[in-house]
């Protein structure tokens, strides 16, 4: 009985598959909603900085409350 050897089978190929109709087109980036819920902590943070801030003049935590949110979602949406 002969033995036969035989080569070592190849890797395979890698197969790239281009869509050659289809230009690279960078999409925008999309805008970013603010979401209150998801930034209530750090909307706090700058209320309370706020309140610090305010010391014993007049005003009320609700007002640094929404002057913080305005503030944040001012950074998120610029």
């Amino acid at each position: 009985m002969a033995i036969t050897r035989t080569a070592p089978a190849k890797p395979a190929e890698s197969k790239v598959h281009r869509n050659p109709g289809r230009k690279n087109r960078s999409t925008p980036a999309p805008i970013p909603v603010f979401d209150p819920v998801a930034h209530q902590k750090e909307i706090a943070q700058v209320a309370y900085r706020m309140w610090l801030e305010r010391a014993d003049r007049p005003g009320s935590p609700e007002d640094d409350w929404l002057e913080a949110e305005a503030e944040i979602r001012a950074k998120y949406t610029s």
